[in-house]
């Protein structure tokens, strides 16, 4: 499944973003396909009770979109060492998500195990590659963290 991208407005109000306006997004399924929501942060009550993610970010992202990002392989190395790394859960999922959006894993399906643990399996297009990804939504504060993280490595 393809994430859409951001809007330059948000879902709630219909206005438009202003420069370095923090907002949040939310992914939620419907009919086979994401749903995507910007929501300014004057606007958010937390996420839905279904949804399939959310993150925080700011407008300056929305704006312009030739901010600068690595290339996918060097992402989708990142992602496979990820991947045997324990620990690394959130991470691993909010970068999921980033090359879900890039094109670089395509979503196949979502997967619960005999206790309930959700995961998404995705498959690398490159490297021909199935990977089950656990659903690991990080807290706010987490987030954040994850975020400067990703933006100054790549």
């Amino acid at each position: 499944m393809e994430i859409p991208r951001p809007s330059r407005i948000c879902s709630v109000s219909r206005r438009d973003f202003r420069p370095q306006e923090p907002f949040f997004s939310v992914l939620s399924g419907e009919e086979g396909r994401f749903v995507r929501q910007d929501i300014a942060a004057e606007h958010w009550t937390g996420p839905p009770d279904a949804f399939a993610a959310w993150w925080k970010t700011t407008a300056e992202h929305v704006a312009n979109d030739n901010v600068p990002q690595g290339t996918g392989e060097t992402l989708q190395e990142f992602f496979e060492r990820l991947v045997v790394q324990p620990g690394e859960a959130d991470t691993l999922y909010i970068l999921t998500l980033l090359l879900l959006r890039q094109k670089v894993l395509r979503y196949e399906k979502e997967t619960i195990d005999e206790q309930g643990n959700r995961a998404m399996e995705v498959y690398a297009v490159q490297t021909n590659m199935t990977f089950h990804i656990p659903i690991a939504m990080p807290g706010q504060e987490r987030l954040e963290v994850i975020q400067r993280q990703l933006a100054e490595k790549f």
